[in-house]
């Protein structure tokens, strides 16, 4: 087995491979090829290190494609898929197809983790998910990802019944310029989709208040505290029952991609690529979502 010490720049050992002991090692490797040097009581990398660092990586990164490839050819009856959804997708979209999955592979273990469409990315990149669930622009999404587009959501604008914009037939843009909308955090897929939406018009968004959480805004828009983009898959139950007025907005058509991410040198399961098929199904597979599993 090959051994590598992978020092970081603030002097200790962070990984070790093996059993082995600090001093032999160090002789062997770093001390050997000059990779690290003293200051006192801290270790340094010289540029032999940053060299050695370089091939670590890939050496790690090698290791963990060769046991992916092996995890993939296990049956597809087994195994662990983790994922990480946007709120939209994770909580209106998903849970038909969970329930499809798991009705089809009981055996195999599903984790998934709801986050905003920013850190679902940084998830996936740092090897932390077989894959994620994001909502925005695809073609902004940062190098190192394979992207596929599997569906449209419909962002809409919400007010409580009583609220003043309840007449209008519709808004122009620039009425949600300043101090209007609820909207959600920076990192949010839905945020910047309505935030690049608004500057194709000219309109840059200062919010009212800042949640985290679509439910909140969503409960805050039914008391009056303001108005909200949405998803209309997260409003659908309001509208129907006159608790939240949908208000058109004047030229502006809000219709985001939600994406399936991965990296592009990540090879998934079989139990992951089932799942992952689930997302795009037959015409069989749509017709049986909303049948009892």
């Amino acid at each position: 087995m090959i051994l590598i010490i992978y020092i970081t720049n603030d002097n200790n050992a962070l990984f070790r491979r093996g059993n082995y002991r600090e001093p032999a090692i160090f002789t062997c490797i770093l001390d050997g090829g000059g990779a690290r040097k003293r200051h006192g009581r801290r270790i340094a990398l010289t540029h032999a290190g940053h060299v050695l660092h370089g091939y670590a990586r890939r050496v790690f990164a090698l290791e963990r494609e060769m046991e992916e490839a092996l995890s993939a050819l296990r049956d597809v009856d087994a195994g662990e898929v983790t994922l990480a959804a946007s709120t939209t997708t994770g909580v209106y979209l998903l849970p038909p197809i969970v329930a499809l999955f798991r009705a089809r592979y009981p055996r195999v273990t599903l984790n998934m983790t709801i986050l905003n469409s920013h850190e679902i990315v940084e998830e996936t990149l740092d090897w932390n998910l077989d894959f994620g669930l994001v909502e925005g622009d695809a073609s902004a999404l940062p190098p190192g990802l394979q992207v596929e587009v599997f569906a449209h959501d419909e962002l809409v604008l919400v007010v409580a019944p009583q609220h003043r914009w309840k007449e209008f037939p519709a808004l122009q843009p620039e009425d949600l310029r300043e101090g209007q909308l609820l909207m959600r955090e920076q990192g949010s897929g839905i945020r910047e989709a309505i935030e690049h939406a608004l500057l194709q018009r000219g309109v840059q968004v200062l919010p009212l208040l800042t949640v985290p959480d679509n439910e909140a805004i969503k409960q805050m828009a039914m008391s009056g505290v303001g108005a909200a983009i949405v998803s209309a898959l997260a409003v659908q139950r309001e509208l129907a029952a006159g608790d939240l007025v949908r208000v058109p907005i004047a030229g502006l058509d809000m219709r985001p991609e939600l994406s399936l991410v991965t990296r592009t040198d990540k090879q998934l399961s079989r139990a992951a690529q089932a799942f992952c098929a689930l997302l795009r199904p037959k015409e069989e597979d749509i017709l049986s979502l909303d049948d009892p599993v």
